[in-house]
């Protein structure tokens, strides 16, 4: 027998179909292992997963130069109610007339030969005396040169200093425009529960702004009467049914009443509605916020500074705000930079007379 050689093209076929039937079989594998997800797969995505390019990679995190956060408080009112007068001394005098001389003449009446009756005036002073006010701020020069957009330090130095005697003086002056003995005895009244506006009874909030007015005394000149409270009275005033029902006879009636419409009822310029906040706690403490004004209803007159006028209170302040910035060079290792504000006021009821006082109006608070 003679045995013939395999050619190589047969040899190489034989070898190309048993890489072929080997791969297959490998390829078979596979799939059977990515169908049931085992831990050599897991094992394997995972170490490809580590391989692939990642956006912390190329990205590293800045501040964001059109956009920070910070609170403001709401609209302070009471320099609105008790304006500021600017006084060349620090403390003064001032005349004031008495009420009775306009309101309360003698007989008139003249006979032939009779001589006409006197009429009696006097004048009395009362006084002002400015008290010094100041805060300050210090932020050091390492720091500003370290600060990223948008932050302006040297900017927030003073406009954090300015607002903290704003705040100071919306304090002092909510405290005198809701304190009873501020008023002339005849002119506030502090609502027991039972009459209270919130109350089961819904008191008579309506009968009580028209008492209110009526006490407040007119001087000669111009002037303003302005009504005020806090948010939680307007709360219950604006939604209050007696308040709503006012308006069923003007065609309207609208959910919820604004200002400017009770101001036009109630026979006043305006009604300024005290928002501010305030924190109670001590530094360190976790912060306890309420509202800076107390349950109040007041009406004031205010007029512009003058002679022969009447007006409830007045800011009297010495020159003006001043503020001051200086460089301290010798604080840390570059100096660092101060601001102060500071100002001398005195907060004065000159005519106690011109405005009312409705305490404890309400029970509720927000």
């Amino acid at each position: 027998m003679t045995l013939i050689a395999p050619s190589d093209s047969t040899v190489k076929n034989k070898r190309l179909l048993a890489k072929v039937a080997k791969y297959e079989r490998y390829s078979e594998s596979l799939k059977e292992l990515i169908a049931e997800n085992g831990p050599k797969v897991r094992a394997a995505n995972a170490a490809m997963r580590q391989k692939l390019l990642t956006p912390g990679q190329v990205h590293v995190d800045a501040a964001l130069s059109n956009l920070s956060v910070q609170y403001a408080n709401e609209e302070y009112i009471g320099e609105e109610i008790m304006p500021a007068t600017t006084v060349a001394k620090l403390s003064d005098v001032f005349f004031k007339y008495d009420r009775r001389s306009r309101f309360g003449y003698p007989d008139d009446a003249m006979g032939s030969r009779s001589s006409a009756n006197e009429i009696n005036e006097s004048r009395t002073t009362d006084n002002y005396s400015c008290k010094p006010y100041a805060l300050k701020n210090y932020i050091d020069a390492l720091t500003v040169a370290a600060e990223d957009a948008p932050l302006n330090e040297m900017v927030d130095l003073v406009a954090a200093t300015a607002e903290g005697i704003a705040f100071k003086r919306e304090v002092r002056l909510a405290s005198i425009l809701s304190t009873t003995s501020n008023f002339a005895s005849s002119n506030t009244v502090s609502l027991a529960s039972g009459v209270r506006w919130d109350s089961s009874a819904g008191g008579n909030p309506i009968a009580d702004i028209q008492a209110a007015r009526a006490a407040i005394w007119q001087g000669m000149g111009g002037s303003k009467v302005i009504g005020y409270c806090d948010l939680g009275t307007w709360n219950v005033l604006s939604r209050h049914p007696m308040i709503l029902d006012l308006f069923k006879y003007t065609g309207s009636s609208p959910g919820i009443a604004t200002p400017s419409m009770l101001a036009g009822w109630f026979d006043l310029d305006d009604i300024l509605v005290a928002k501010g906040r305030q924190d109670t706690a001590n530094s360190g403490q976790t912060a306890a916020f309420s509202r800076i004004w107390p349950n109040c209803f007041g009406i004031a007159r205010v007029a512009p500074p003058g002679v022969r006028n009447v007006s409830f209170g007045r800011t009297f302040r010495f020159g003006q705000v001043q503020t001051d910035q200086w460089y301290d060079p010798s604080l840390g290792t570059k100096g660092g930079y101060y601001a102060r504000v500071s100002t001398h006021e005195d907060h004065h009821v000159i005519a106690n007379d011109a405005g009312y006082l409705i305490a404890t109006p309400v029970v509720q608070t927000v």
